[in-house]
């Protein structure tokens, strides 16, 4: 884990020609954070002595199958990528030829406000139309991007800070208007990562990302601390001020992270330690052997079909009903539970489909990163967009690969249609 991880980062930042938009260093961060923290946790011992046998077993299991994955991202991210890149990619990265329009950004950032706007109507409930908007928000997030992207270029250090600050007020707006910090930190977290593509000197990157770094944990543990209750004022429907006063009495109280405390630990773990359900669907099929033998990757081909050319497709999003199939484990109704792209490869194929899944994964990712970098680079905002907003589709590392597809699928489409 730790050799792969390096050479990944190592290769990214230290050659320019290496650099991409971020997206693949938002893929490696969230699978970092799924995986590999559960394993650090599993290992200390003040914390390891709070579990059961059985859980560290599963924890076990299952990082060992997400370190095959990150071994076979890298191949494909370090040796495939750049072989193809060598048949029918352009190697050299342009000075800019294009002469954007430069209010671009504001209108991506109101077009995916819009989009948050109005998902939660009616409109967002037609089939196909829904799945267009959902993705359309993440327009908000490319249009920042390119706001940083703007004011760097015109020398304006300040203008970066500005515009990333907007970024960091996401998780406090999804909290306020949903109820759900999830989608605000990750918005976040990628305009941050593709600022650190760029933003010179790299030492201020680094302090930043460890001062923010600790930051955002101290507000997941808070938030993961008062969830009901601020869900309860949310979804009451009580007032934006009710709101905000309950919030505030949140951060008032905000816990500051500490490893040594077994609470802290607890709610990390219950939240972010994927390893336990593959681990436990390890042993499961270990026993059964029910393999699903390619059926949710056929799914995840299905889900490209737009509803609204096929009302009775069979497939759809979400994957309690698999993890539960797979791991043997009951959830209770409503809960929200992703079955990840680690155990959705093991489940198809064991081992041998975990390598040949992220090993095209890794290929796949960093090809749209240089891709959306280099339109960047050339001026030519709209292409960037789209490889970009197809880009933030395969984040969804916890969840299942009908879900990536169909995201992928409305992406280009919605890119397409708002770039005309």
């Amino acid at each position: 884990w730790g050799t792969a991880t390096a050479a990944l980062l190592w290769v990214r930042w230290r050659r320019r020609a290496g650099v991409g938009s971020g997206i693949l260093l938002a893929y490696l961060l969230h699978f970092m954070a799924i995986h590999a923290i559960g394993a650090i946790l599993y290992v200390l011992p003040w914390y390891a002595s709070s579990v059961s046998i059985t859980q560290v077993a599963w924890a076990a299991d299952g990082f060992e199958q997400s370190g095959h994955g990150i071994l076979a991202f890298t191949v494909g991210s370090l040796i495939v990528a750049p072989l193809i890149e060598h048949v029918g990619l352009p190697r050299k990265y342009k000075v800019a030829v294009i002469q954007p329009y430069r209010r671009l950004p504001e209108i991506y950032t109101i077009v995916g406000a819009v989009a948050y706007g109005i998902l939660s109507s009616l409109v967002g409930l037609v089939p196909t139309l829904s799945a267009m908007i959902s993705v359309s928000q993440n327009l908000f997030i490319v249009g920042l991007c390119l706001a940083c992207w703007r004011a760097w270029q015109m020398g304006r250090k300040r203008g970066v800070v500005k515009w990333f600050g907007g970024a960091l007020a996401l998780p406090f707006i999804t909290i306020l208007t949903r109820g759900f910090m999830g989608y605000g930190a990750v918005a976040a977290l990628i305009v941050g990562i593709f600022i650190a593509n760029f933003f010179r000197p790299r030492w201020k990157v680094v302090l930043a990302s460890m001062l923010l770094g600790y930051a955002g944990v101290s507000l997941y543990l808070t938030y993961m601390r008062d969830r009901p209750e601020i869900r309860e004022v949310v979804w009451g429907g009580a007032s934006y001020t009710e709101r905000f006063q309950r919030l505030w009495v949140a951060l008032q109280t905000m816990e500051w992270f500490d490893p040594y405390d077994v609470a802290h630990l607890d709610r990390i773990d219950e939240r972010l330690n994927q390893n336990i359900l593959v681990g436990a669907a390890v042993h499961r099929l270990s026993e059964s052997k029910d393999f699903a033998y390619g059926e949710t990757l056929v799914d995840a081909l299905l889900a490209l079909i737009p509803r609204a050319a096929w009302p009775d497709k069979p497939v759809r999003a979400g994957s309690p009903g698999l993890v539960s199939r797979f791991t043997g484990l009951q959830f209770a109704p409503g809960t929200s539970v992703g079955i990840g792209h680690v155990m959705e490869f093991y489940v198809n194929f064991g081992t041998p489909g975990v390598w040949v899944g992220f090993l095209v994964l890794g290929t796949v990712i960093t090809i749209m990163d240089k891709l959306a970098r280099k339109r960047l680079e050339e001026g030519d905002w709209q292409g960037f967009v789209l490889w970009f907003l197809v880009g933030i589709s395969f984040l969804q590392v916890g969840g299942s690969l009908v879900e990536l597809a169909g995201s992928a699928g409305a992406s280009a489409v919605a890119a397409m249609l708002v770039n005309r």
